[in-house]
């Protein structure tokens, strides 16, 4: 990869974000929208939740402004979005906007006024847990106490759930999008490979920790903490690190597992990889073996216009043929969760009719168990899906790695 000096992000075009207001004004329209309102959202960074999840909290305004923190009016009729911020200052897409004075109610039900929404049909984003965003968010994401003065202010205008007119624009990525998750899912690769150079009996969690991140932030990438796991073979569950104690050291037969994050353009790509600090004992390997075929067989169907629920079937019934379970495990990727969210504790059931489509970007790490699932492994990587099918954003192959 390019040395430091020469990772600085050039930025999005101005021609993205029309392309991103135009994709917002046409999902709104055919919801029969006046206007949609993205609100002032909730700080994420005071509720104890995950980086990711604080920054999903305001994800759609970033996805519109580039702007940390703001709130968008945004007419269906094709008028330029009002922008209401207290941010520092703008950027390229946004040189000017309305500074917060009093509070934030004040200033959305004034730009809704001048924009004539005082008796329109207003589609608000964040209010609900949304299918193919806030996944994780299951009261919603916005600040109700400058939301309720709006409401306030506006009596006779119909303020509703958004239907996820934003976020069906953020579901499928502009080419632009696609080329900076690729260099994400590059440097979280470069991530992986300094963890298999650095691992060893005797490193200390941290010290491996630290070279990970060290290597990605001299590649380019925003900060955005590793999850890192270690423990022994056998131990039930691995515990989970983005801030790993001092003295914790690596010891042999130690499984490493990890959720490698890299952040180019302010978008997350992902990248997955296992490491064991010894032979592979053979039922690990078995089980690796299932999940690499699974992976690389959810990649051949993974297509433009299959239903979801075809593909969370196909998955899911996987490792019966071998006597083994196989559970699926994939959410979008870009600003948060640009995409459904399934996991093992949420099975897809909210969004088994939901289509995919071309441009749409995954992280796609598919789990794998023993018949008594008490061995389980998941690998997996960038993907996104093209014309003809489904391909990985930097190309890897399945396994486990050992280290000896």
């Amino acid at each position: 990869m390019e040395a430091p000096a020469d990772t600085t992000w050039k930025g999005f075009s101005l021609a993205e974000r029309d392309r991103r207001w135009e994709a917002v004004r046409k999902q709104a329209a055919k919801r029969g929208f006046d206007c949609i309102l993205v609100p002032l959202c909730v700080d994420g960074r005071n509720q104890h939740l995950s980086l990711e999840q604080a920054r999903g909290m305001r994800s759609d305004c970033r996805y519109l402004t580039l702007l940390e923190n703001g709130a968008v009016i945004l007419p269906t009729d094709g008028r330029k979005p009002i922008i209401v911020s207290d941010v520092e200052q703008g950027n390229d897409w946004l040189p000017e906007f309305r500074r917060v004075k009093r509070s934030w109610g004040e200033a959305m039900a004034e730009a809704l006024i001048e924009y004539g929404m005082e008796r329109a049909r207003i589609g608000v984003a964040g209010l609900s847990r949304g299918r193919v965003v806030h996944g994780r968010a299951y009261a919603g994401v916005v600040n109700h106490t400058s939301y309720a003065e709006v409401l306030r202010r506006l009596p006779n205008a119909r303020f509703e759930d958004d239907d996820d007119a934003v976020a069906y624009a953020r579901y499928v990525k502009s080419g632009e999008e696609i080329d900076c998750l690729r260099r994400g899912a590059a440097i979280a690769a470069a991530g992986i490979e300094e963890m298999g150079r650095v691992a060893r009996p005797g490193v200390t969690d941290a010290h491996l920790y630290t070279s990970v991140m060290r290597r990605m932030l001299e590649l380019g990438s925003g900060y955005y903490p590793l999850a890192l796991y270690t423990g022994p073979l056998d131990a039930a569950r691995l515990p989970r690190f983005e801030d790993p104690p001092e003295g914790r050291t690596l010891q042999p037969m130690y499984r490493i597992h990890n959720e490698v994050d890299a952040l180019w353009g302010g978008m997350i790509a992902q990248e997955q990889q296992g490491f064991m600090l010894g032979p592979i004992p053979e039922a690990w390997q078995r089980v690796a073996d299932l999940q690499r075929d699974l992976f690389y067989a959810g990649l051949e169907r993974l297509k433009p216009g299959i239903v979801y629920h075809e593909f969370i079937d196909s998955v899911n019934s996987f490792g019966k043929s071998r006597g083994m379970n196989s559970l699926i495990l994939m959410h979008g990727r870009g600003y948060g969760d640009d995409g459904p969210l399934l996991t093992p504790q949420d099975r897809g059931e909210r969004v088994r009719e939901v289509v995919m489509q071309e441009g749409n970007v995954y992280i796609w790490k598919p789990i794998a168990m023993s018949d008594d699932e008490k061995v389980q492994y998941s690998w997996g990587g960038c993907v996104v899906l093209t014309k003809t099918g489904a391909v990985q954003l930097v190309k890897r192959t399945p396994g486990m790695i050992s280290i000896q």
